[in-house]
C-alpha cells in the first residue's frame, strides 16, 4: 500500500472517530465545563440528548433539566432542539435554535414559578405571587443579549404577607416583537384587576438595567392612600392618575 493512501485512510479513520465522539459525547464529560454557580446532582445521556438531574443555580434548586438536540447541527455551529425544566416549583420549556456564540432564537417559551424566597432566595421575603411567562419568540444577539421579545409575562395574585397582609392585584407585561432600539426593549404594562388601576412601560437596557414608569390610581380608598405614599404625596393629574417611576438592575 502506498504511503499516501495509508495516510488518507488514517485521516479518514480519525475524522470518523472524532465525528462519532462529537455526536455521542457523554453528558457527564461536560460537568467540568459548568460554571461554579451551576451544579447537577447527576448528568446522564449525551451532550445532545441528555439530562441534568437536580439542577442548582446560585444555590436555588430548579428541578430536572432535559434536552433533545439535533446532533448533526453540531457541525454547523448551531444547537437546535428543545429544552424542558421541571421541578416542584418550576415548569419551563423552549424550542432552541442558537449558535455556539449565543445568538439565535428561542420559540414557544413558557415558564411558571412562584414569587417566593423558598424558590429563589433573592425574591422579597414579604411578597408572594405567581409568575407566568409565554413568549412566542425570543431573539438573541451574539453574546448573548436580548434583541427582541414577542409575548407576555404575568404576575398573578400579587400580595404582601406577614404582619400586614395586603392584596396587590395582578399585572401583565407585553412585548410586541419590535427589535431593540439603541439596545432598549420596551414592554407595555397594565393591571389585570385588583386594588390598583395601572398603565405604563418597562424599558430594558443591556446588559441588565430596567426602568418602570407609568400611571397608577387606587380603586379603593385604602389603595388610593397607598398611592399617595408611593408617589410621596404628589397630586394626581386632571384624570385622577398619579405618575410613578423606578429603576434598577437585575
Amino acid at each position: 500500500m502506498k504511503r499516501g493512501t495509508l495516510v488518507l485512510m488514517c485521516l479518514a479513520g480519525l475524522l470518523v472517530f472524532l465525528g462519532v465522539l462529537v455526536l455521542y459525547l457523554p453528558a457527564s464529560w461536560l460537568s467540568g465545563l459548568l460554571p461554579p454557580t451551576v451544579k447537577c446532582a447527576g448528568l446522564g445521556g449525551s451532550a445532545w440528548n441528555g439530562e441534568c438531574l437536580g439542577l442548582e443555580i446560585q444555590g436555588s434548586r430548579l428541578g430536572d433539566a432535559r434536552w433533545n438536540m439535533a446532533s448533526g447541527e453540531a457541525f454547523t455551529g448551531h444547537a437546535r432542539g428543545d429544552v424542558t425544566l421541571s421541578g416542584a416549583m418550576l415548569n419551563a420549556r423552549a424550542d432552541v435554535d442558537v449558535g455556539f456564540r449565543g445568538g439565535g432564537e428561542l420559540r414557544d417559551v413558557s415558564a411558571t414559578f412562584p414569587l417566593d424566597p423558598a424558590f429563589i432566595a433573592q425574591f422579597p421575603r414579604d411578597q408572594r405571587g405567581s409568575i407566568i411567562a409565554e413568549f412566542q419568540r425570543v431573539v438573541l444577539a451574539d453574546g448573548p443579549s436580548l434583541q427582541s421579545l414577542l409575548g407576555t409575562i404575568e404576575l398573578q395574585d400579587f400580595r404582601q404577607v406577614g404582619a400586614h397582609p395586603l392584596e396587590l392585584g395582578s399585572y401583565q407585561l407585553t412585548f410586541d416583537g419590535t427589535p431593540a432600539r439603541n439596545g432598549m426593549l420596551v414592554g407595555q404594562l397594565r393591571d389585570l384587576g385588583g386594588p390598583f388601576m395601572l398603565t405604563g412601560t418597562v424599558k430594558l437596557t443591556a446588559p441588565n438595567h430596567y426602568l418602570v414608569e407609568g400611571y397608577i390610581t387606587g380603586r379603593t380608598a385604602q389603595a388610593e392612600g397607598l398611592v399617595r405614599e408611593i408617589t410621596l404625596g404628589a397630586p394626581p393629574d386632571a384624570s385622577g392618575r398619579s405618575a410613578f417611576s423606578f429603576e434598577g438592575s437585575l
